[in-house]
Order: structure tokens, then C-alpha cells, then sequence
């Protein structure tokens, strides 16, 4: 992907005093704004000013590679799930399909974000993951890019009338309309 960094984002990485920050938005019904920052900062980098909020829960990111040719990209977003907010949200929510926006900024000596923090990453959620021991819980969202949905046939349908037209013998959607809010749909 290529990055237009601004001037001034040049100039700080130039100064190797570098303080990188993560602005993060996740499209949830009710839409969440967090950074790792231990302060709150607001941005315009969407188009309009959002602040965004210190969180406790944000873990991180993980590593995704970046291709010159057309693939699926796949990152890593975790959350600890100290209040169940998160996992009460995936849980009672489709959230599989929301969009998710990660952006890295700089701060400056005086602790203010440099203009125009550049796009990290940009997908949706494809999968969760819930891991819990007695003392903590995380929860990984799996976010991919746009590209992930590439390989889709359209004019398929999740259910019995559409399988048994292009596979007659397949009766695995035989009640997939009555299974419908129990079944996570898409790759593994």
C-alpha cells in the first residue's frame, strides 16, 4: 500500500524520537474509537473530528504483511475483555462484516499528534476468538482486507433451494434456514 506521509510525519521520523500511537475505529452497531495512547487525542483523519479514547483493553496489533499483487491480507486486533464489553458485543451482535480502521500516528515533544496519521490498515471482520482463564479474558478479532471476498460466486445463497441447484447430491444446507443465527459463515 502505498503511504502519503505528510511533511511533518517525515520530519519526526527523521528525529528517531519516535512515539507511535494507534488510532483504531471498529464499526460495531455502536461504534467504538480507541487509541493505545494513555490520553485522549482527536484526529480528523476519517474526514471529521473524532476523539478517540485511551483503552486499557487494546493489546495490539499484530504483524500482516503487505503484497504488490492482489491478495488477502489478514491482521490481528486483540482486546482484553476485562468489563465484557467486547465479548458481550460479538456475542449479542453480527459483527462478522464491520469494518475496521487502524491508523498510526506520531506525537510530538509536547505529547500532540502530528497531522495526518497514515492508514495502517483497513478490513473487516472476518472471525473472532475468545480465550479465557481465570484471572482474564482476550478476545482476537481477525480483520481481512477487502480483497478477502474476491474469490466469492455471486449469485449464491446460503440455503438448501440454491446448493441443490449447483451440487444436487449435497444436502448439507437442509436446514441451514433454521440454523441460520448459530452458523459463522466464510473461511476458517
Amino acid at each position: 500500500m502505498t503511504r502519503n506521509l505528510t511533511t511533518a510525519v517525515k520530519n519526526e521520523l527523521a528525529t528517531n524520537d519516535i512515539r507511535p500511537i494507534h488510532l483504531v475505529h471498529i464499526g460495531f452497531s455502536t461504534p467504538v474509537y480507541f487509541t493505545d495512547c494513555s490520553f485522549e487525542l482527536t484526529s480528523s483523519v476519517s474526514g471529521s473530528s473524532i476523539t478517540y479514547s485511551p483503552s486499557d483493553f487494546f493489546f495490539g496489533v499484530s504483524n500482516f504483511t503487505e503484497e504488490v499483487d492482489i491478495t488477502k491480507s489478514t491482521m490481528s486486533l486483540s482486546l482484553s475483555g476485562a468489563d465484557q464489553t467486547f465479548i458481550s458485543t460479538v456475542l449479542n451482535e453480527p459483527v462478522v462484516n464491520d469494518e475496521v480502521i487502524v491508523y498510526r500516528g506520531l506525537l510530538d515533544d509536547n505529547n500532540a499528534i502530528i497531522a495526518s496519521p497514515f492508514l495502517l490498515y483497513k478490513g473487516n471482520i472476518e472471525n473472532f476468538n475468545i480465550s479465557e482463564t481465570e484471572k482474564d479474558s482476550t478476545l482476537t478479532l481477525t480483520i481481512v482486507s477487502h480483497w478477502a471476498d474476491f474469490e466469492k460466486k455471486n449469485g449464491r445463497k446460503t440455503n438448501n433451494t440454491s446448493q441443490q441447484r449447483f451440487f444436487s447430491q449435497d444436502v448439507g444446507m437442509e436446514f441451514s434456514s433454521e440454523l441460520v443465527q448459530d452458523l459463522k459463515w466464510g473461511k476458517a
